[in-house]
């Protein structure tokens, strides 16, 4: 990570924290199998070059017997002569969290150290096909709230978009879509205005109803 073409800006907020992870691939070669352990190490540098902050860590490929080695190699020999598949293992080693300081971090330095018994210059560090840094940053209170009640939020907001939807088509909308119950019963009485019938009708008990309409 680099912040060297603005050292007036901080790359990283003071007081923000973050989760270093370095990421290996190293091959399953006998030179790295009888490697052993060796220390990973990240430093913190500033844009001079100072060191603000380092941490190690020890690490080493998964051990493997020979016999399970020999059978893993059987059973997967028609992919790896295809090439399709490779003797690779990926090492994924968390450096623990970092705190930002009062001096901004301009880079970030990985390096890995040999065992003490390793005296000469380049032995003791394993083969390595790739190698990367990850670097997670920790949201602000008010944002990681927001992130972990996101669903709820949802929840909510789509709620309260409905009822005032439903309000404005209430106040507004409703004469259009409903139109009032007298309106309709003066439009039925005009349609029947021509039919004009006089009678009587006797009921079972001897009552007389005169019936009109108009």
């Amino acid at each position: 990570m680099s912040g060297s073409g603005n050292l007036g800006r901080r790359p990283i907020p003071y007081n923000h924290k973050l989760q270093l992870t370095v990421s290996l691939a190293l091959p399953e070669s006998d030179y790295n199998t009888k490697l052993g352990i060796f220390q990973v190490r990240v430093e913190s540098l500033s844009a001079n070059g100072k060191v603000i902050l380092g941490t190690s860590y020890p690490t080493m490929l998964r051990f493997k017997s020979q016999p399970v080695r020999v059978i893993e190699t059987l059973l997967n020999s028609i992919p790896l002569i295809a090439g399709l598949k490779s003797e690779v293992q990926d090492l994924k080693i968390v450096m623990g969290e970092f705190t930002e300081g009062y001096e901004p971090t301009a880079w970030f330095k990985v390096m890995l150290e040999p065992r003490a018994e390793f005296q000469d210059s380049g032995s003791g560090v394993p083969e390595i096909y790739s190698a990367s840094l990850e670097i997670e940053s920790e949201l602000p209170q008010l944002k990681r709230l927001v992130w972990n009640w996101r669903r709820m939020m949802f929840v909510w907001i789509s709620l309260a978009s409905f009822v005032v939807e439903t309000t404005f088509f209430l106040l507004f909308c409703r004469p259009v879509v409903l139109p009032r119950g007298r309106q309709r019963v003066q439009a039925a009485t005009r349609n029947l205005g021509l039919i004009r019938f006089h009678g009587t009708k006797e009921l079972e008990r001897g009552c007389v109803v005169v019936i009109r309409l108009m």
